[in-house]
């Protein structure tokens, strides 16, 4: 389904190397863009920037698309949790494991989100470990 969504990005130029198992920080990234894009609707924007703050490089995907209610926010990182369990767009369990990734890597990982005003998924990663 073409759905004509506008992706951006914004790389902060010279970011320091970062120590993770790159493999996994980019299943992260992954799975967060592609759930940005599932879910953004026709004509919909999704972004990506990358930048440093500290000692922290900090990831974050934001959309357009529906966002999340206030009251399911604190359930967002449960493993099968589902905003619509009646849609079943897959087994609820990507961002189960994409928090679990972040916590071995010694980061974080937050959702900001308003119900019908889309979502912003942040993860940090250190960078010394």
């Amino acid at each position: 389904v073409e759905k004509n969504i506008e992706l951006k990005r914004a790389v902060a130029p010279r970011l320091p190397q970062l120590p993770c198992d790159r493999e996994r920080v980019h299943q992260v990234l992954s799975n967060l863009l592609s759930n940005a894009i599932k879910f953004t609707p026709k004509g919909g924007h999704v972004e990506l920037t990358v930048e440093q703050a500290g000692g922290q490089i900090v990831f974050c995907v934001s959309d357009s698309g529906p966002g999340i209610a206030a009251e399911q926010l604190p359930y967002v990182f449960d493993r099968f949790w589902q905003a619509n369990r009646n849609a079943r767009v897959g087994t609820g369990l990507g961002l189960s494991i994409a928090k679990a990734i972040v916590d071995t890597h010694g980061g974080t990982i937050a959702v900001r989100s308003t119900s019908g005003a889309g979502s912003a998924f942040e993860f940090r990663l250190p960078v010394k470990r």
